[in-house]
């Protein structure tokens, strides 16, 4: 095996067992915080007031979208930083640094039942949470720029199986006897113990088995490159990143508007639980793995990175609105695959346009300012799709994430063509 081909492999496993702490955590973490804001701390009855979360309205969800903002805030400012770090240091130290923070994170989470350690678990966990990006720019370092969509589909795949396995892991965990006995005897919350046992596997698998993938002389030209800013405003300079970054943002913040209530939906249509919910998690994890572990060989091949992302957006502005609509079983069903597949078609194209857009010497930056980026969607979707679905419901939530891919659409048409695009 030759020592790209090694690197590609261990960091492919290495994101996969963190994201398999991840699915973990997105399919529960609604409901959790929502049974927590059932009894509110004092400062959160009084936010409630506030905002008119009262009768008739659902209060957890508006705090579940809180718990999910503040990681995506954080990580907004951190993921960018990070990413320089790793082109000045190397991939290796960074990748294992920010598994340790998520080990830490997660293990908090798992001792609380209050929601202010729920916020400060999260906080941590988003600083140094921005492993996705340093593990892109591994990938970027161990590829020629005509590979970029196929490597990145195995970043994309690497989520896809952690959110099949993980959310199942999560409905298992939190409907066996040991998770309600850990519950009810401790206040422990077994599946955030679990996930964090697997980003400490992940860090271990850094450890020992990936090796470092970028070269003393590209560190040495990271090290003499002048970016005395922020890697974001760097990011920003490049010709044609603006309008890449910027769809990135819209196409995550629409996204992640369902991501962060799909439980809730889920939860007041169709009465789903926990178990239920992972489960759901799961269906769209192996639509993703589909797409970014066979797909995407075959549109990287046949169609123009700048049409695939073009597709993929179109293909989420049809079925979002769907999805508090359709009846269960086979038309709910049925039209996750067009939304995930979607998502995986304008992830990979940004991501390998990114890409093609920046020099070796910059590549962990770039990914982190792009990771930010969405990072930022993270923070917009979630918060406002929580509200939304607070006071009005699914509907208005889900068009207004179809509205945003409408958005980011627009966008796309402005983009310059390049000589792969």
């Amino acid at each position: 095996m030759t020592a790209s081909h090694r690197a590609r492999l261990a960091i492919f496993s290495t994101v996969f067992m963190d994201l398999l702490g991840f699915g973990i955590v997105i399919p529960i973490l609604p409901l959790y915080a929502k049974d927590i804001a059932a009894h509110p701390s004092p400062w959160m009855a009084h936010v409630n007031h506030l905002l008119g979360l009262g009768a008739g309205t659902s209060p957890g969800a508006f705090w579940a979208g809180v718990a999910f903002l503040v990681y995506s805030l954080m990580q907004f400012i951190a993921t960018p930083l990070l990413g320089r770090l790793s082109d000045l240091t190397g991939r290796k130290p960074v990748l294992w640094s920010s598994l340790m923070g998520t080990v830490v994170g997660y293990t908090m989470m798992a001792l609380t039942s209050r929601f202010e350690w729920v916020l400060a678990a999260r906080i941590l966990d988003g600083i140094t949470g921005g492993n996705i990006s340093v593990a892109q720019a591994a990938m970027a370092d161990s590829s020629t720029p005509e590979e970029r969509s196929k490597v990145m589909g195995m970043i994309g795949a690497a989520f896809g199986l952690g959110f099949v396995a993980g959310p199942a892991l999560a409905g298992v965990l939190s409907g066996s006897t040991l998770g309600h006995r850990l519950l009810a005897e401790h206040g422990w919350h077994l599946p955030f113990f679990v996930a964090a046992g697997l980003s400490l596997l992940a860090s271990l698998l850094v450890i020992f088995w990936m090796p470092e993938t970028l070269t003393p002389e590209v560190r040495k030209r990271a090290r003499h490159e002048d970016s005395r800013g922020h890697a974001l405003l760097e990011a920003w300079k490049r010709p044609g990143m603006p309008q890449v970054m910027s769809i990135a943002l819209l196409a995550m913040a629409g996204f992640a508007m369902m991501e962060g209530t799909f439980s809730l939906l889920a939860n007041a249509r169709f009465h789903f639980g926990q178990r239920e919910v992972g489960y759901l998690f799961a269906y769209i994890g192996i639509l993703i793995v589909l797409y970014q572990g066979g797909l995407v060989r075959m549109v990287a091949k046949r169609i123009p990175e700048r049409a695939a992302l073009w597709a993929g957006l179109v293909l989420m502005a049809l079925s979002l609105p769907l999805l508090p609509v359709l009846g269960w079983k086979w038309p709910f069903l049925l039209i996750l695959i067009p939304m995930a597949w979607g998502s995986g078609m304008n992830t990979t194209a940004t991501s390998a346009l990114a890409s093609q857009l920046t020099p070796p010497e910059a590549q962990g930056s770039l990914f982190g300012a792009m990771n930010a980026m969405t990072g930022l969607g993270r923070i917009l979707g979630p918060i406002a799709g929580a509200f939304l679905f607070a006071r009005w419901g699914g509907h208005a939530t889900y068009f207004a994430a179809a509205g945003v891919m409408v958005l980011a659409l627009l966008l796309a048409s402005t983009l310059p063509r390049t000589e792969r695009a």
